[in-house]
């Protein structure tokens, strides 16, 4: 149980720091335009899955790109609706959702839960989770 939340934690923390990088990249150099909602992809998951709104958006040479959302948002994001979009001229297939709430959301959510199975992984560790109290010198 210790490895799999020291592991789980590493592995979320590692994917908020991912998507850190590529909001800040897409900040500093993306493209922002406007998109249009045209469908959702709905997932049933252990956690209750969420439906992911589909974004289409037409690029500076006006290719026209889609992508799925990374967080849920259904009743935000109505079909035919338009949203923000921020991509990568130099790869148009890296894009977001372009609202603070969603790119808080986005990062904050996988360091949070990075932070607390770590957090969890090393108390349980140094025996304070356990009950003991006596940390790693009572074993």
């Amino acid at each position: 149980m210790v490895v799999m939340a020291l592991v789980s934690g590493c592995v979320a923390f590692c994917f908020g720091m991912y998507e850190a990088f590529v909001q800040y990249r897409l900040k500093r150099d993306g493209t922002r335009v406007r998109g249009r909602v045209v469908g959702h992809n709905t997932s049933t998951g252990p956690g209750g899955g969420g439906s992911f709104p589909v974004v289409e958006f037409l690029d500076a040479q006006g290719a026209r790109h889609t992508f799925q959302s990374r967080t849920s948002g259904i009743r935000r994001f109505r079909v035919g609706g338009e949203v923000p979009v921020r991509y990568s001229p130099a790869d148009p297939d890296v894009a977001r959702i372009d609202l603070l709430g969603r790119k808080i959301f986005e990062v904050a959510l996988p360091l949070l839960l990075g932070a607390v199975f770590m957090t969890v992984g090393i108390l349980v560790i140094l025996g304070v989770l356990t009950g003991s109290g006596d940390g790693p010198q009572g074993r």
